[in-house]
């Protein structure tokens, strides 16, 4: 059995105005009063699930083995849509059944597969709308203080559950053509275009990056190699091609927003 950390992470698209949040914590603690709870993100998008995926999977492994990730952002909340719960990377997950799991875990060492179904573990009275609260929270309060996985219900699989398309880029003889995947709080632009992808050309081959009619031609190591309010491109710490603004904001500035065009233009061929 997996030793497990008592930590719980929260991601969440309830934001900071409403008692959502502080509702989430009451049931955690109430049930598990030594959890160590970690507010990852509160800030996402409402209802989007490719942020929240990519905010868990760009952080969980920053955390001890055996932590718990409670992601609750569910926009089927109260519908038939299942809850899940699976380990990965000796650390645990809970999850909707919404798409969000399987962005989560790609490229990760995935162990078992639950559907929660477990009606005693839940809270007495559920609400149709805050499932985060009255059925994830009280499970994984349960999971993070050494609960066995396989008490929340019946064993399925990541191939039985939803599974939503993460855009890939194209890659060419001369081009790499992706999407912008996600936009932080200074505005800077993430594109699903990896090191990885770029790795196939070699460094003296780049030539520019195109967005929004912009030309961008600076590839930096660092946001202060551009001067201030120049656009720029970096590799962001996570891996992906980032287009930023020193000191200023690349999104506002450009425009730009999820699921816009980015060119990457090679010279030559790979």
């Amino acid at each position: 059995m997996m030793q497990t950390a008592n930590i719980i992470t929260l991601t969440t698209d309830f934001g900071l105005e409403d008692p959502f949040v502080g509702q989430l914590k009451g049931v955690l603690l109430s049930v598990n009063r030594s959890a160590h709870i970690i507010d990852l993100c509160h800030a996402l998008p409402a209802h989007d699930i490719l942020s929240a995926a990519l905010t868990v999977q760009t952080s969980y492994r920053y955390f001890p083995e055996g932590s718990l990730h409670l992601v609750v952002v569910d926009p089927g909340v109260g519908s038939s849509r299942h809850i899940l719960a699976a380990t990965a990377d000796k650390h645990l997950f809970i999850t909707p059944d919404n798409g969000l799991l399987p962005l989560i875990l790609k490229n990760s060492d995935v162990g078992t597969v639950y559907r929660v179904e477990n009606a005693t573990l839940f809270s007495r009275n559920i609400s149709s709308t805050f499932h985060g609260r009255d059925i994830m929270a009280p499970v994984a309060a349960e999971l993070a203080r050494s609960m066995a996985l396989d008490r929340v219900g019946p064993v399925t699989t990541l191939d039985c559950c939803v599974h939503l398309d993460l855009p890939e880029p194209t890659i060419s003889s001369s081009t790499i053509e992706g999407r912008v995947i996600q936009i932080d709080h200074f505005g800077n632009i993430r594109t699903n275009i990896s090191r990885a992808d770029l790795n196939h050309f070699p460094p003296s081959a780049f030539t520019e990056v195109r967005i929004k009619g912009q030309q961008i031609t600076t590839f930096a190591k660092t946001y202060a190699d551009a001067p201030s309010n120049n656009l720029l491109t970096v590799i962001d710490s996570a891996d992906y091609l980032e287009i930023a603004v020193n000191r200023g904001n690349a999104a506002r500035y450009l425009n730009a927003g999820i699921g816009d065009r980015v060119m990457v233009l090679m010279r030559g061929k790979r």
